[in-house]
């Protein structure tokens, strides 16, 4: 499911990136966080990391189009895709489905000291698990309900379409 680019907005705000920032996009879809992130950072470093093929080569298809030379696709499944990556300053998980918790737990472990975790689920299930996780690996976790409607015009009206909630999370690891 594509996180909507409202919330793509936010998740990079919360990443809280700098110029040299290295950053995992993990289940990164068609790119767009990443690509994002890598204009944020041009002096860093952006992987996005997606299991899928047709995902994959879109990601470095986007890469060309937007102009990004600090971003790497990684073709595989996480966590074993990023065994040889350098650690990241900021990680944002997305896409991963019932796996969300196991990976951001993984996640976290590679995070540097200082470095932020960012990730958004569509599920209270996700939500209880990953906000029990950060709960208990940092002082400063952070969770918000994003509720967009966004505005169509019909016969001469503006009408809001409301899309479904997302939630996201954000920690920084001590250091």
């Amino acid at each position: 499911m594509l996180t909507p680019k409202e919330v793509r907005s936010l998740a990079l705000a919360e990443l809280s990136l700098c110029a040299t920032s290295t950053v995992w996009d993990v289940g990164a879809g068609s790119g767009s966080l990443a690509i994002e992130a890598a204009r944020l950072a041009p002096n860093g470093f952006v992987y996005a990391i997606e299991m899928d093929v047709d995902d994959h080569q879109l990601i470095e298809e986007n890469a060309v189009r937007f102009g990004v030379n600090n971003l790497q696709a990684i073709l595989g499944q996480a966590p074993n895709a990023w065994s040889d990556l350098s650690d990241p300053d900021s990680i944002y998980v997305g896409g991963s489905g019932r796996a969300v918790t196991l990976l951001v737990e993984q996640a976290w472990e590679r995070l540097k000291p200082g470095g932020r975790l960012v990730t958004s689920c569509n599920s209270i299930e996700n939500l209880a698990a990953v906000h029990a996780l950060l709960r208990s690996r940092s002082d400063d976790a952070g969770y918000w309900m994003v509720n967009i409607a966004r505005g169509i015009e019909q016969m001469d009206r503006i009408r809001f379409e409301a899309i479904n909630p997302n939630f996201l999370m954000a920690a920084t690891k001590a250091g």
